[in-house]
């Protein structure tokens, strides 16, 4: 009997559930071809894919939330800003914002020298039944004689020549204005008469007789002495203009003696001052800024202003004499020849027309305004920011940090775990801003004679805008919790 024994069967290891599930669906699923050139996309990968796109879309919303917020805080601030301009506050702070960057402008030589005639009083006369009392024009017609030996540019007198209601100031001025006519014939040297009473009227009147017009120049000085004036035009608006010198405006002082000295010559152009020029130029055209205002005080009566740049105020050489043959010294010659020559009253304690000039501890006379403002107009003339160039630059600066901050955020928006910290990031750009505005606006302010004088304010608001921002933000929050949802529909509704 022979014995078969049965084969002995392996023992089998049993499958966990999941490797029964794995190699169920291993059996159980059909094989998916991969075309060519393609890969198959891990499990991992593709789990990630949809949270990738999500968190993308957040950082989209979280840039398009904070331009918007951005906007309407910047609105929000240039309110505030506009009130407090119109205050006396604001208009204090634009005035140390005006003299800080009247300081910025240096010192330099002047083609504008003063005869100090503090010492030359008035007279009193009687001439032909008539009598009164004015400076000796006999004096005046020596002075202005020596001087003409030196040769300067021009000569002016800062002293009212304009007939009052009575008539000539001083009976025998019309042999004066013809000596002074005279002497541009004959030596090419122009001399021009202050007036003040009659600037207002027609050129004809300004001196009595339309021949004397020429020699007409206008001593009056704005309230504003930061200021000084350039044309006053007067005329009957609802006419043509005639084609005659019944219709040319007022020239001040220093306008018709910038004009006869002409152009400064010594300065130097170079690739940055062209560049500077085409900037300076553009700007000017758009309206940003200006280089002379022009305000119409009346129907038919406009002045046209610029601003007085005296940072060669202690430059101007000063001569006290009023004896003729100190002026025709040989020696004095290079204090007027080829200048600028003013005479008036220098002297503070003699002088009856004083007033406060920016940046400087005590008054000046008259004439020194009008020497400081002919040697503006000569070298260059300071630009003022316009109302539109104040909200320009404001929109400026505040746009670069909101810009700034959602280009980074669109920029990081794909990138999971990057949280920017808005405030601390708003902080640093402002403080850049505000440093590159300071650079540009202020201490540069000798190159680009652009006078924004409301920077102080400017960049207050740039300091307290997160501030801002986060009151109101804070008051936000307060009414969502303290106010009732129906409460806050209601008031939505109204």
């Amino acid at each position: 009997m022979s014995r078969h024994r049965s084969p002995k069967k392996k023992p089998t290891k049993r499958k966990s559930a999941p490797e029964q599930a794995v190699g169920e669906t291993d059996k159980s699923a059909p094989k998916q071809s991969v075309p060519a050139g393609h890969e198959s996309v891990p499990q991992s990968a593709a789990a990630s894919s949809p949270s990738k796109t999500a968190e993308e879309r957040y950082g989209g919303r979280q840039a398009a939330l904070d331009f918007v917020k951005g906007l309407l805080f910047i609105a929000l601030v240039f309110v505030i800003k506009f009130g407090i301009e119109h205050t006396t506050f604001g208009k204090q702070l634009e005035l140390m914002s005006y003299n800080l960057l009247q300081l910025q402008l240096t010192s330099r030589s002047t083609p504008v020298t003063i005869v100090d005639i503090s010492d030359l009083a008035p007279e009193e006369y009687d001439i032909d039944g008539l009598t009164g009392i004015a400076t000796p024009r006999i004096a005046l017609q020596e002075m202005i004689s020596a001087l003409a030996e030196q040769k300067p540019r021009a000569i002016g007198i800062d002293i009212d020549f304009a007939p009052d209601e009575n008539g000539y100031v001083y009976p025998r001025d019309p042999d004066f204005f013809q000596f002074c006519l005279n002497l541009r014939e004959q030596n090419g040297i122009p001399v021009v008469l202050g007036v003040k009473r009659t600037i207002a009227k027609a050129p004809s009147e300004w001196l009595g007789n339309e021949k004397y017009q020429d020699l007409a120049g206008s001593i009056l000085v704005p309230k504003d002495s930061r200021r000084m004036l350039r044309l006053v035009r007067v005329g009957d608006e609802t006419k043509p203009a005639a084609p005659n010198t019944e219709s040319r405006p007022s020239k001040s002082m220093s306008l018709v003696l910038a004009e006869a000295y002409g152009s400064d010559s010594n300065q130097a152009t170079t690739r940055l001052s062209r560049f500077r020029g085409f900037i300076i130029s553009g700007l000017n055209t758009s309206g940003i800024i200006e280089k002379f205002s022009e305000k119409r005080l009346a129907p038919g009566l406009s002045l046209e202003d610029f601003l007085i740049d005296f940072g060669s105020l202690e430059s101007i050489e000063t001569l006290p004499t009023i004896d003729a043959a100190v002026l025709r010294d040989p020696n004095q010659r290079g204090r007027f020849q080829g200048k600028i020559v003013l005479l008036g009253d220098a002297t503070l304690s003699k002088a009856t027309d004083t007033f406060v000039v920016p940046a400087r501890d005590q008054p000046y006379p008259g004439v020194f305004l009008h020497a400081a403002a002919a040697d503006t107009l000569i070298k260059e003339p300071l630009y003022e920011v316009t109302a539109r160039g104040r909200t320009v630059i404001d929109l400026v600066l505040s746009g670069a940090i909101l810009l700034t901050i959602v280009l980074i955020r669109l920029s990081q928006r794909h990138k999971q775990r990057v949280r920017i910290n808005v405030h601390r990031l708003e902080g640093v750009l402002t403080l850049l801003v505000v440093v590159a505005g300071i650079v540009c606006g202020v201490l540069f302010v000798r190159t680009t004679r652009v006078m924004w004088d409301d920077f102080f304010l400017a960049f207050a608001m740039l300091i307290f805008h997160p501030s801002i921002e986060q009151h109101v933000a804070g008051a936000g929050e307060w009414i969502k919790e303290h106010l009732p949802l129906s409460s806050r529909h209601r008031f939505m509704r109204r």
